[in-house]
């Protein structure tokens, strides 16, 4: 795909994922009596907008998802802009009756777990919908598109190879090759195996000593050989789910799964990025998201669904993260508020908000500079 077409695809999955999240809020504080101020697809500067019982709908220029304004929801500093505004305390009492801040904590919790909800949800969904479908298996030699640094693939394997065979051995599908290799390396540790590769026209073959796994190892992205692979040719094949109630079933189990997984590899990312792991796993940034998505796009609907919901259950699992300004960080913030029995300083909330976002840009910065470095080096 090229580049127009992969960023205008990864910001559509984006605005989509965004936005039913913010749903979640939006639907919740709705019903909770909440005054919600605005619900923007986008964010500012505004394109236009309506105002419909009291809340202004708007679309915005930058395409980076969407939010939702809820009247109070940071603290008390709504209440401190009706008083500079020359409001009385009783008039700021009642403009404040709907606002977050000063509704129960238990439905503040609530609100604010709503649109981690909306995404863990639709991922589940989303698998659901893939094995309710014919699926798709990659058939044919393998054709590398990455390899992992400091694996075994590592100065052996080069971006566009194609591996034909392994140990003389042909497969008619794609992972049954990889497959092979696993189980080598777990039945013969620390013994080589033989790759047939395609390179420039040529038959060459490669001796690599495979890695035999830990299950952490598998679920933070490792091969045994360290390579990111595509099948020359798909494949239909009958849908793995017998009916839809079989494929909720499954597609709920391997969203929890997936959610519990994911806080132990973002851990280790972190940590790679600062210095303190080996490395940092398959983290990718905006950037590194949106190369996936291009080539995502260009594979079978099956291997789409699941992507999606990929990235809608980690969206679920980040935004949960005890983190400001993540909803995470709101809850930990409305936690401390309900321990405390007493409501946190404007200026001093205001100042957690504020620091938890430089932080988590400077993360963002930093993953994005690793996919930057990612692509010019592949």
């Amino acid at each position: 795909m090229d580049l127009l077409g992969t960023v205008v695809a990864f910001l559509a999955v984006l605005v989509v994922l965004v936005l039913v999240h913010e749903l979640g809020h939006f639907a919740l504080a709705k019903w909770a009596g909440i005054t919600v101020e605005e619900f923007g697809i986008g964010f500012p500067p505004r394109i236009g907008s309506v105002r419909w019982r009291g809340t202004r709908y708007s679309v915005n220029w930058i395409p980076l998802g969407g939010f939702v304004k809820m009247l109070g929801e940071d603290g008390e500093i709504d209440a401190q802009r009706l008083r500079q505004q020359g409001l009385s305390e009783a008039e700021v009492d009642r403009a404040m009756v709907g606002a977050f801040n000063r509704k129960p904590i238990p439905l503040r919790l609530a609100v604010l777990f709503a649109g981690v909800l909306m995404n863990f949800v639709l991922g589940a969904l989303l698998f659901a919908a893939a094995l309710s479908l014919p699926q798709q298996v990659g058939y044919g030699p393998l054709i590398v598109r990455e390899v992992q640094p400091g694996s075994p693939a590592e100065g052996r394997l080069e971006p566009g190879d194609r591996v034909v065979t392994a140990d003389g051995r042909t497969f008619e599908r794609s992972r049954d090759l990889t497959q092979y290799v696993v189980e080598q390396a777990r039945l013969r540790p620390g013994e080589p195996v033989v790759l047939g590769v395609e390179r420039g026209g040529e038959e060459i073959a490669l001796v690599v000593t495979p890695r035999n796994l830990t299950p952490d190892q598998v679920n933070q992205g490792q091969g045994a050989i360290g390579f990111a692979y595509e099948p020359t040719r798909w494949v239909e094949e009958e849908p793995i789910a017998g009916n839809p109630i079989e494929a909720l079933g499954i597609g709920f189990e391997r969203a929890w799964f997936l959610a519990t997984n994911i806080p132990l590899e973002l851990g280790r990312a972190v940590g790679g990025i600062l210095g303190l792991a080996p490395d940092s796993g398959a983290a990718r940034g905006p950037i590194g998201i949106a190369e996936e998505t291009g080539r995502v796009l260009d594979a079978p609907i099956v291997q789409q669904l699941i992507f999606v919901g990929l990235l809608s259950v980690n969206l679920a699992v980040l935004n949960v993260l005890p983190f400001p300004p993540l909803d995470g960080g709101r809850i930990a913030v409305t936690l401390l508020e309900a321990v405390r029995r007493r409501r946190l300083p404007a200026e001093r909330e205001a100042l957690i908000y504020l620091t938890g976002f430089a932080v988590l840009l400077v993360l963002v910065i930093l993953i994005s500079i690793q996919d930057v470095g990612r692509l010019l080096g592949g």
